[in-house]
């Protein structure tokens, strides 16, 4: 006996556009190609469901968009993620041309600024507040 996909069908009143749906769509994708599928089928959703929160295929498109969104942050961490306070600090540094010596009033002398950026020592919540006035940069950079 040959096995049968299970299938979603629906017609859109207002466009006649038919979907037919396998129940794979909603699967988290495993690859590139799964997610590819996945996102040309939520392009052709949101042209047919548009802002219509009743639709019966809002919860569809919502699902895929959602396991679509953990796949991105599965995958591809956000902007600046993998930017370390000591990468920033030193960053920092080499734009104006500091020396470690240029930072010891925030780190309370030179010796801290060094085990600071040799991975000795965290920020102190008084070191990013110095950080955040001497370089005008929002204290977030450095909360996680």
């Amino acid at each position: 006996m040959k096995a049968r996909t299970l299938h979603i069908d629906y017609i859109d009143k207002n466009s006649a556009r038919e979907f037919r749906l396998p129940i794979s769509v909603f699967k988290k994708p495993k690859n590139s190609h799964e997610y590819s599928v996945l996102e040309k089928l939520l392009d052709e959703l949101i042209d047919t469901v548009r802002d219509k929160e009743n639709h019966p295929l809002a919860e569809v498109m919502q699902i895929i968009g959602e396991n679509l969104e953990q796949y991105d942050n599965e995958h591809y961490p956000s902007i600046g993620s993998t930017i370390t306070d000591i990468k920033l600090v030193k960053f920092l540094m080499k734009t104006y041309h500091l020396k470690q010596i240029d930072l010891a009033d925030i780190f309370g002398g030179q010796a801290n600024v060094s085990r600071f950026l040799n991975g000795e020592r965290s920020l102190s919540k008084s070191q990013i507040l110095g950080l955040k006035n001497k370089f005008n940069i929002s204290a977030d950079f450095f909360v996680k």
